[in-house]
């Protein structure tokens, strides 16, 4: 994985767009979990050139307690969570009042049809980020509402209008 500053040719994770408070955001994040419990499992060498970056980080050990699981961290963060079924899974899932995305990773066919029932804005299994320019989706509880993506994104940016006019002929 390569880091660098947005538009470099080969870059994998790109800066939080200049954003020092971002960036700030995410490192508080990763603190309050560790100091409540969490286990860094993986995490990248702090970066000390220009922009604004936090090491990809994969913590374990987390619960509802942690920020980085009941807020929208928005950074290179991976908390990950074992539960004993996945039907506990799913509703935990559910239980959240966030709803932006969500994946699953599952090799049994009735439970990537279960996956529909999280409410989220996109659903991947077995993959990441996943989709296209097609993809059409609109955030759950909240994390935003109006759909984006395909058609909604045009919509989005433009606004429909209506002209009326008069005869100037005479009737």
């Amino acid at each position: 994985m390569f880091l660098g500053l947005r538009k470099t040719k080969g870059i994998d994770i790109n800066d939080f767009k200049e954003d020092r408070r971002q960036r700030d955001v995410v490192a508080h994040h990763v603190a309050d979990a560790v100091d409540r419990g969490a286990t860094v499992r993986a995490q990248g060498q702090a970066w000390s050139g220009k922009g604004f970056f936090h090491p990809a980080t994969v913590l374990t050990d987390v619960d509802d307690s942690m920020l980085v699981m009941t807020e929208e961290t928005f950074g290179p963060v991976a908390p990950v969570k074992v539960v004993p079924s996945f039907e506990e899974g799913l509703a935990e899932a559910a239980g959240t009042r966030l709803g932006l995305a969500a994946t699953a990773y599952t090799s049994d066919p009735e439970h990537m049809a279960a996956a529909r029932r999280i409410p989220a804005g996109v659903v991947w299994v077995n993959q990441w980020q996943g989709g296209g320019p097609e993809m059409l989706y609109e955030p759950a509880g909240d994390s935003g509402m109006g759909a984006t993506g395909s058609r909604a994104a045009y919509d989005a940016a433009t606004r429909p209008a209506s002209v009326h006019i008069a005869s100037t002929e005479d009737a």
